[in-house]
């Protein structure tokens, strides 16, 4: 038997749900802590949840795939449901067909994309920030002159290639279910606002912060940091699809 998330709609298990509240007597039960506590707050604005058979559910769950709204789940967090893709609210992961569709997984090529852009423009930040550990970078080029062309490369980077992290980033904080990307936001987030600030605005530094007239920046630590989960978000990608092509192949040999 399962159920709907009143606020967002999101199909779940009852049995394996962590989050419920009560009204009129009848248990509800929610996907995350963000939705019950919305919920909480002004239930009268949500209507009452509908029961579902389990064989209901398989045929939603076909009539959805074909009218090219399959059901996803997260393989962390069984109980999510949702129509089409999405991310899970409790740990930020791609949501997957609960039915294999034989399709390729878009989540995959966009990730491949940013990281192969991603990680062109970020070699270059980084081989330039670690120049000045062998060579005298001031006889090449200036200091100032460098951070700027660490901004020009990173920023895409950041706000391009890594803003799928952010997003996950901040709806960890709306759903109060904290995950790696509230980790990954809040460090690159971090590192390329103080850079930032360091760049345009070195006055409010104090001398003390100054090497070689300039206040020293991050930005190749949070071009790194994009692209190294870029790379680690491609890998479990890929295997989660060969899992996926493999159970499909297993499949075709039932009898």
């Amino acid at each position: 038997m399962t159920t709907h998330d009143p606020v967002c709609g999101m199909t779940i298990d009852p049995a394996a749900a962590r989050f419920r509240a009560t009204r009129d007597g009848k248990d509800h039960v929610f996907c995350s802590a963000g939705c019950r506590d919305k919920f909480q707050a002004a239930p009268q604005k949500y209507p009452a949840p509908h029961d579902h058979a389990p064989h209901e559910n398989h045929h939603h769950a076909a009539a959805a795939s074909d009218d090219g709204e399959a059901i996803y789940t997260c393989p962390m967090h069984p109980q999510i449901r949702h129509k089409g893709p999405g991310h899970c609210p409790i740990c930020g992961m791609a949501l997957e067909p609960l039915q294999a569709t034989g399709k390729a997984n878009p989540e995959l090529a966009d990730m491949t994309r940013r990281f192969w852009i991603g990680t062109a423009l970020a070699v270059p930040v980084f081989a330039l920030a670690m120049a000045g550990d062998v060579v005298d970078l001031a006889d090449f080029v200036a200091p100032r002159a460098a951070q700027w062309i660490e901004f020009a490369l990173s920023t895409p980077v950041v706000l391009w290639a890594g803003w799928p992290f952010f997003v996950r980033g901040w709806a960890s904080l709306v759903n109060r279910s904290l995950n790696m990307f509230t980790l990954i936001a809040l460090g690159v987030g971090a590192a390329y606002g103080y850079s930032v600030a360091a760049l345009f605005a070195p006055g409010l530094f104090p001398q003390a912060f100054r090497m070689d007239g300039a206040v020293p920046v991050y930005f190749e630590a949070a071009a790194g940091i994009i692209a190294l989960v870029l790379l680690g978000q491609v890998l479990e990608l890929r295997a989660r699809a060969r899992t996926s092509d493999a159970i499909r192949a297993l499949l075709k040999l039932a009898p």
